[in-house]
């Protein structure tokens, strides 16, 4: 089934990926899905790996730095970063230029699809007081986890903030993964949820279930 179905995403929509367990993938496979154009940004770092599934990306330090509306029609999916950071990284757009981009894209009528958390590419993760830094205006969350860390020890090989993650889920370091303490973790106003604007739509993705077991 694609995204934007099981998501029940439409045309012109915006929306943000927390979480973790391929984000980025799934944001990229959905703006794939929908008709162009489609804007990705991200508030926080993305992987200079990541640039080149856009077909045009733009570098901005401020508002006055952001493609005119014109250019981001001109592109099925154009992607504005911030500046290099460190470990091979862009940095994440501030709030006024996420503000004035969201007001492009609605001129202009273009999908805009937010990745919004950092993982460090571990399936699972537990949120910092400081995030997720999913920016107002969205209409819907899509909070990511990875079940390729279903069974697997409770460690920082698996988790991102192992230990914020425990005391969510009531796991001790090194204790498999369950079904049930990701559940906990997801569904936990300090986990999943947090900062999930009031009135904004919400969805788990469960992602990386690659092999029959995970899926069932």
């Amino acid at each position: 089934m694609e995204l934007k179905r099981a998501l029940r995403i439409s045309p012109g929509m915006i929306v943000a990926f927390t979480g973790s367990g391929g984000k980025t993938s799934a944001l990229f496979t959905l703006a794939r899905e929908l008709p162009p154009p489609v804007v990705l940004t991200a508030t926080t770092h993305l992987g200079y790996d990541q640039l080149d599934r856009a077909d045009k990306v733009f570098t901005i330090r401020n508002p006055k730095d952001l493609p005119a509306s014109e250019q981001l029609q001109e592109q099925p999916v154009s992607l504005i970063v911030g500046p290099a950071g460190g470990d091979w990284r862009t940095t994440g757009i501030n709030e006024a230029c996420f503000q004035e981009l969201l007001y492009r894209c609605q001129e202009i009528g273009a999908s805009l699809l937010v990745e919004a958390d950092g993982s460090r590419q571990l399936p699972l993760k537990a949120p910092a007081f400081h995030e997720p830094p999913v920016p107002p205006g969205v209409e819907l969350v899509v909070v990511c986890a990875g079940m390729l860390a279903y069974q697997q020890p409770l460690s920082k090989n698996t988790v991102h903030r192992p230990e914020i993650f425990a005391g969510l889920s009531g796991l001790k370091e090194n204790e498999r993964i369950t079904l049930e303490a990701m559940g906990k973790v997801l569904s936990h106003p300090e986990g999943g949820l947090k900062n999930i604007p009031i009135g904004c739509r919400k969805a788990a993705l469960l992602n990386q279930a690659d092999t029959p077991e995970l899926q069932a």
